[in-house]
């Protein structure tokens, strides 16, 4: 599945297998669509079978000849038909949103289809997920070792003179250092996926706004994020930090403040659940507003904060196709990283039993096939980032593409002007928002360090 959608076609076949290619990457969008419906769809009727068995099971408890426990059996009943509603009601809303939003997903489609076409012409940027998670490696490697020494070096107490194992007493100067350090390894976290998605970024905006001109798209957005952008970088991952260990920070608080006898009780752990549950969907909106932000300071060149406010205007005059693109995104890159995790396990497990030479040489094929899947999943992982980052980049580069050029693409690749053509005759009314009613007396208006051209009535 990946190397179909990322392979380039002989040069002699160019053009013929291009129209191939692209009828073959709308029928896998549509595919997955269909088949997410109808997955849903099914996994309700499952839980609704499960749920009438055990209404027959109740059936024949009133006669005597079962002894299930009734409590046990009204739990299932419930979770069974919560579980019904659920899948039906996803799948209804599914199919609405088809319906309602046809032309909007043609459009994400398009977008999906030149994110391919990214990957098939810049193939160097499958390199850069495995060298920044080579430097997390290296961080993480370093870091644990930085932790041993700074941990050993609080007062040690035992038991008992001549006792070979002693403790560590953390008093409250090592509990900053440890907090320092602690802070220091979630801000260069953050900083180096910071960076491989700025890389991944501009090579993807590159490639949409220069394609004819480009050369080696990777290795210049490499010398303009070390050259121009190490400020931004440094600090939208220096926000996400923070978010991140004020989290940590809440987790040490709840754990101290049992200790110190806050009573446990169902209050306090609902008031804790709740805080927890805010600062977690808090540092997930972090994460998708620096994402979205990095992609316009590659677009734009513009400073983190100007980018942010740009980027979160944009997601706003354009909330549906940015919904729908995420969200088909993330459905492909977890097809992808399951097609890439199963067929090497298989193909794996296959060899190693099949073979007489390397069969007889092993008692059990299952520690093997788990390190099969686990290290497919993780190059899938790797690489299926650099899919996904690219369809929201172009996203955001068509988007500014018709905002800039008075709702016309001029820049857009094959892939998409497919889809302009066919729409000519549409006017996209999310394109254009005025901040004010007084900005309509001017003849263009600046939208996040955006300019746009006033229609003319």
């Amino acid at each position: 599945f990946f190397f179909l959608m990322i392979r380039r076609p002989p040069r002699s076949t160019q053009s013929r297998s291009s129209a191939a290619s692209d009828v073959y990457k709308r029928q896998i969008v549509w595919l997955v669509i269909i088949t997410f419906i109808l997955g849903t769809t099914a996994l309700g009727a499952l839980f609704y079978q499960k749920y009438a068995k055990y209404n027959e099971q109740n059936v024949e408890s009133q006669d005597g000849s079962s002894n299930v426990d009734e409590d046990t059996k009204k739990t299932n009943k419930e979770a069974f038909m919560g579980l019904f509603i659920f899948f039906w009601a996803v799948a209804a809303i599914s199919f609405l949103l088809v319906c309602c939003f046809f032309n909007r997903i043609r459009l994400v489609i398009a977008i999906l289809k030149a994110a391919a076409d990214f990957v098939k012409d810049v193939c160097s940027a499958l390199l850069v997920p495995p060298v920044m998670f080579t430097f997390q490696i290296m961080l993480y490697v370093s870091w644990l070792i930085t932790l041993v020494y700074l941990y050993s070096t609080g007062e040690q107490k035992r038991p008992q003179e001549g006792w070979p194992f002693a403790s560590i007493e953390v008093d409250q100067r090592l509990e900053g250092q440890l907090a320092y350090h602690l802070f220091g390894l979630l801000w260069i976290n953050a900083f180096i996926i910071a960076l491989g998605q700025f890389i991944l970024a501009s090579s993807a905006g590159i490639w949409y706004f220069m394609r004819q001109q480009m050369n080696s798209p990777v290795r210049t957005s490499v010398f303009r994020a070390l050259r121009y952008h190490m400020g931004s970088l440094a600090f939208g991952s220096l926000i996400l930090a923070i978010v991140q260990f004020i989290r940590i920070t809440f987790e040490y608080i709840k754990k101290k403040s049992y200790a110190m006898g806050v009573p446990e009780n169902a209050v306090t752990k609902f008031i804790f659940k709740c805080m927890k549950c805010c600062l977690a969907c808090f540092e997930r909106f972090i994460k998708f507003i620096n994402t979205q932000a990095y992609i316009q300071v590659a677009l734009t060149g513009k400073s983190f904060c100007s980018s942010a406010i740009a980027a979160f205007y944009l997601i706003f005059r354009n909330t549906v196709v940015f919904g729908m693109t995420h969200g088909l995104s993330i459905i492909f890159v977890f097809v992808g990283k399951l097609f890439i995790t199963v067929i090497p396990t298989i193909a794996g497990f296959l060899v190693i039993t099949q073979v007489e030479d390397i069969s007889k040489r092993i008692s059990s094929p299952i520690s093997l096939c788990i390190c099969f899947a686990f290290i497919s999943y993780a190059i899938g992982s790797l690489f299926m980032q650099v899919w996904g980052m690219a369809s929201e980049t172009i996203l955001q580069a068509y988007l500014v593409d018709i905002e800039v050029n008075a709702n016309v693409a001029t820049n857009c690749p094959a892939s998409l002007q497919e889809f302009v053509d066919k729409n000519k005759k549409i006017k996209d009314k999310t394109c254009l928002l005025y901040t004010s009613d007084a900005a309509d007396d001017l003849l263009c208006v600046d939208l996040g360090g955006r300019r746009i051209i006033k229609k003319k009535k």
